[in-house]
């Protein structure tokens, strides 16, 4: 068996078997993200899919006629592939791959390689068991797609507490999912003991996509017969400090303890996936929500998401070229000569992320306190029972 060390943890690789002593470990979403010790990692597959290049047809031969109009506005990015479905994800189960030092702690560390780890949420724990080892250079940096840039919902958007859609000739809709969050020790912390608590990785929705429909225009939105296949897609997106950009969210999750008057702190923001809190007094008498319908503080997560957006669909542009016609045709002023009309469907499409600020929001992102409990419950708290122990006195025989 090889004995390795990864920042001040003692890591044992064996065949199928990875123990860590000292923490849990938790991951941030692929492809490539940074761990809670600031180091690289990817998720194996973590490529992103491109659409193959669109080539426009050739320009009518010569001989008069009118030239096929180029697509008016600006080039737009071909829209990003919908993705299909991750099988590491059911279940909230992720992988990742982690940098493996060998070396004596102290002592001059050397990279030797990653091994791939799969986590998974079970009984409100993080549990994780070895998926293979990889060579050092086999993941490095920060690959994650970039953000869209900020650009408003082509469509007069509806908004609810957790929702933006969009309605017209069809219906779209995107939800904010609920956030898996969980704690140690679980089910019920102690007094003046520290407690863990942590959530899963950052969460991008799949894309939820409209059925395609014809004759209608994304630019300006409304009814035009020149237009086909449009489909607008729409998701919610988990940010963290330092996205968005122009307004940055506090953190990664903002914790409000519910604490009593005299606990401190009342609430943290935390720019990690992991946070601590010690309660100096039980649950008693507080909700009966719990594990077991145990009394439990009632603390909120709040997480914050952004809503990206994409949409594509065909353009159709007619022109006409001088052919070969009867005594009485003329085109272009030329006698015997007819006009010959042609059509192309032009592919086009267009992305953004919204600035919530233009709908009336204060942030650029929203707010949500929705998440799934270890128990597997949708909530928006989490129930943390506390119990004090006290010391048995009695008379020694």
């Amino acid at each position: 068996m090889r004995r390795l060390r990864k920042a001040g943890l003692t890591i044992y690789l064996g065949i199928g078997l990875l123990m860590v002593s000292g923490a849990v470990i938790l991951a941030q979403a692929g492809p490539c993200g940074v761990t809670i010790w600031n180091t690289f990692f990817c998720q194996p597959g973590g490529g992103i899919p491109k659409p193959p290049p669109q080539q426009p047809p050739s320009q009518p031969p010569p001989g008069g006629g009118s030239q096929p109009p180029a697509p008016s506005g600006p080039t737009r990015p071909a829209p990003t592939p919908r993705p299909t479905a991750d099988p590491w994800s059911s279940g909230y189960l992720v992988m990742h791959c982690l940098p493996v030092y060998e070396g004596a702690p102290g002592g001059g560390d050397t990279q030797v390689g990653y091994i791939w780890v799969i986590y998974q949420l079970v009984n409100g724990v993080w549990m994780q068991s070895i998926g293979g080892f990889e060579p050092p250079g086999a993941c490095t940096g920060d690959s994650s797609q970039p953000p869209s840039p900020p650009k408003p919902l082509p469509c007069p958007p509806g908004w609810s507490d957790d929702g933006v859609w969009c309605s017209w000739e069809r219906y779209v809709e995107a939800r904010i999912p609920p956030l898996p969050v969980t704690y140690t020790p679980y089910p019920r912390g102690i007094v003046v003991d520290r407690m863990r608590f942590m959530v899963g990785a950052l969460i991008t929705q799949p894309w939820n996509c409209s059925a395609p429909v014809n004759e209608w225009s994304p630019y300006p939105w409304g009814y035009h017969p020149d237009y086909r296949n449009l489909v607008l897609c729409l998701r919610w997106r988990q940010v963290r400090y330092p996205e968005p950009g122009s307004d940055p969210a506090p953190g990664w999750i903002r914790w409000v303890w519910d604490e009593r008057a005299w606990g401190t702190p009342k609430d943290f923001v935390s720019r990690a996936a992991m946070t601590e809190h010690v309660y100096v007094t039980s649950s008693a008498q507080k909700t009966e929500n719990g594990p077991g319908s145990l009394p439990a503080y009632q603390v909120e997560a709040h997480s914050f998401w952004v809503v990206d957006w994409q949409m594509s669909w065909e353009r159709r542009v007619r022109w006409y070229t001088c052919e070969a016609g009867d005594k009485d045709d003329t085109c272009d002023g030329e006698a015997r000569r007819r006009e010959q009309w042609h059509e192309r469907w032009d592919p086009g499409s267009d992305a953004g992320t919204a600035d919530l600020r233009t709908y009336g929001r204060p942030h650029f992102y929203a707010d949500s306190t929705k998440i799934i409990v270890p128990d597997g419950r949708t909530m928006h708290v989490l129930p943390v029972p506390v119990i004090e122990v006290q010391g048995v006195i009695g008379t020694p025989p």
